[in-house]
C-alpha cells in the first residue's frame, strides 16, 4: 500500500512497497524518515544507519543519501527549507537554516504525531484532497516545532527528557543523574548501579526505550553542552572537549565530525555572533 500527499512545499509519503533504490540523492529539502515498523537501513557519505521500530533520522538539504533496505514500512516527510525556518521563528534565535545532526533519535512526541498522521492519510488515500493540504500544512507545521525542539542539531543546547517520562520514568532519573555529572567517565556497572538493574538489563532497557545505547546518550550530551561553550566562550577546543567529558580531544574531533560533517572549528567560525 502506498500513500501519497502533497501540501505547498511539503510531502509526505507512507509505503509498504519493497522498492529498493540503491541510488544516492541529494534532495534541496529536509528529509524526515520514521520507521514505523521493521526496520530501515540508510548510508550518508559518513555514516551507515539502521533504524527501527518508532526511530528516526533527519537528513538536511543537500547531503547525499541512499536508501538500502526498508524491511517493513517507510514514512518520509520533505519539509521546504523556508517552510521549516517559517514554522520555527517565533521559537529559534538562530540565523542560519537549522542543521541537523546525522544520528538516529526516538522520541515520544514525534512518534505520536506519526501515528496520528499516518492514520489521517489512510483515510485520505492516494488522492489527497482540500481538506488533506489544510491539515497537512498545520501537521508539517507543528512536526517543524518538534524537530527544532527535540531533534539534535547545531541549535541544541540540551538534550530533552520529559517526553520519556511516559515511556520509562525510571530511566529519565537516570538521564539526570548523567546530566548532573556529564564530565565525570561514567561506566556501564556505575549507570546500571543507578537503576539496581545488571549492566546486560540496564543497557538493552536503554538502548529499547531511549534508541541509543547508554554511553552513546552521553557522549551526544557531551557534545551538546560543548556547543555553548564553542559559541560563547573563547575556550580553546582541547579545554572544552576535557571539560565536557571526552577521553580526547581527537575523539571530540571525530564525533563531532561524524555528525555534523564538519570539525568543531568550524562550527565555531559559522554559528558565533
Amino acid at each position: 500500500m502506498k500513500t501519497l500527499l502533497e501540501a505547498s512545499n511539503c510531502l509526505l509519503l507512507s509505503t509498504d512497497q519493497k522498492k529498493s533504490e540503491g541510488l544516492w540523492r541529494n534532495d534541496p529539502c529536509y528529509k524526515f524518515l520514521f520507521s514505523l515498523k521493521g526496520s530501515m537501513n540508510y548510508q550518508s557519505s559518513r555514516n551507515a544507519f539502521s533504524l527501527t521500530e518508532n526511530e528516526f533520522i533527519v537528513f538536511n538539504p543537500h547531503e547525499e543519501h541512499r536508501q538500502l533496505a526498508v524491511e517493513d514500512h517507510k514514512f518520509l516527510v520533505e519539509l521546504d527549507v523556508a517552510f521549516l525556518n517559517e514554522a520555527t521563528a517565533a521559537i529559534s534565535s538562530i540565523q542560519e537554516d537549522f542543521f541537523f545532526a546525522q544520528t538516529t533519535q526516538k522520541n515520544a512526541l514525534v512518534a505520536q504525531w506519526v501515528h496520528f498522521v499516518q492514520q489521517y492519510s489512510l483515510l485520505e488515500g492516494e488522492a489527497g484532497s482540500q481538506s488533506s493540504e489544510v491539515f497537512l500544512e498545520h501537521s508539517f507545521a507543528q512536526l517543524s516545532l518538534l524537530l527544532a525542539k527535540s531533534a539534535i542539531g547545531t541549535h541544541t543546547s540540551d538534550l530533552i527528557t520529559d517526553p520519556f517520562h511516559a515511556v520509562q520514568p525510571a530511566l529519565v532519573q537516570v538521564m539526570a543523574s548523567l546530566k548532573d555529572d556529564y564530565q565525570h567517565a561514567w561506566t556501564l556497572e556505575e549507570m546500571a548501579a543507578l537503576l539496581g538493574v545488571s549492566k546486560f538489563q540496564f543497557a538493552h532497557l536503554f538502548k529499547e526505550k531511549i534508541g541509543v545505547s547508554p554511553y552513546s546518550w552521553l557522549q551526544l550530551y557531551r557534545l551538546v553542552r560543548s556547543q555553548e561553550l564553542l559559541l560563547h566562550t573563547e575556550r580553546t577546543i582541547t579545554d572544552i572537549a576535557y571539560r565536557c567529558g571526552f577521553s580526547s580531544v581527537g575523539v571530540y574531533n571525530q564525533l563531532f565530525k561524524r555528525l555534523y560533517g564538519f570539525p568543531p572549528s568550524f562550527f565555531r567560525e559559522r554559528y558565533s555572533n
